[in-house]
């Protein structure tokens, strides 16, 4: 299927100008290095056409997709308890905030159960979207004074108020942006947010915040189906950062798992 995403699984793998073997080599590609199919057709002897980004460089060209294999790992047993812990998120993100993680993972194993984030495939694409989003270190958004006025006047945010786009700026694991969604999802927890946006930084609410929002927007059913891609479109809109978020949820998959079965 065009669009999606491959690991060679080969030492080196060599793109080709051509669709054919003996074509001028354009770039050898490691083992490990993420490829984007470019469209659904299969060339001459087995060949697909893909990009790569490689050493600062993109190359589109023709490989072998006998070499090529489905970024997601297979399923294996992980953990048989709901936990996480401060190790665990430093495995995802290794330059995490350290301060910030005795309040994430409490948070994490504490609410987890009540959105039902309960087996190795919720838990890993939860965690791994997550670690891309945040990297459990920017608890709000980068910018100056400036920046922000890009927000103001934005009513599909509820942005009404000068100041609003500094003052509802990005925040949170999953950074929750704009008035209105402060209001909404500050009302649905039980915390106002809306006059105290700061407290959306916080690692207790942050963790609330995300957890809402990947229940409203119906992600368990999408991580059910181990569907790296439709989980990112509706965390991202798109598939913005897709390659990394696919290197966290193998990560992810080795601590938790990646079987169906709820967790205790």
């Amino acid at each position: 299927m065009s669009g999606n995403v491959f690991l060679v699984n080969a030492s080196g793998l060599n793109m080709r100008e051509l669709p054919e073997a003996g074509a001028a080599v354009l770039v050898i590609l490691p083992r490990g290095q993420f490829v984007t199919r470019l469209d659904s057709r299969t060339w001459g002897q087995n060949f697909w056409r893909v990009q790569a980004d490689l050493n600062m460089m993109t190359y589109q060209g023709y490989v072998s997709a006998a070499h090529l294999a489905p970024p997601n790992p297979a399923p294996g047993p992980g953990r048989s308890e709901l936990r996480v812990t401060e190790a665990d998120l430093l495995k995802l993100v290794s330059n995490a905030r350290r301060d910030l993680l005795p309040g994430l993972s409490a948070g994490f194993t504490r609410e987890f159960p009540s959105y039902a984030i309960n087996t190795g495939l919720r838990i890993s694409h939860f965690l791994a979207q997550m670690a891309h989003e945040s990297r459990f270190r920017y608890m709000e958004e980068l910018g100056n004074a400036d920046y922000f006025t890009k927000y103001d006047g934005r009513t599909d945010l509820g942005n009404t108020q000068p100041g609003d786009g500094a003052r509802y700026k990005g925040r949170g694991i999953i950074q929750l942006t704009g008035r209105a969604n402060y209001r909404d999802y500050g009302r649905i927890l039980g915390v106002d947010l809306e006059n105290s946006p700061e407290k959306a930084a916080t690692p207790e609410i942050a963790v609330k915040v995300a957890c809402e929002y990947w229940k409203r927007r119906k992600i368990n059913e999408v991580a059910d189906a181990d569907d790296v891609y439709g989980v990112t479109r509706r965390i991202n809109g798109g598939l913005n950062g897709i390659e990394d978020r696919i290197a966290k949820l193998r990560i992810a998959k080795t601590i938790w798992g990646a079987t169906g079965a709820a967790m205790v």
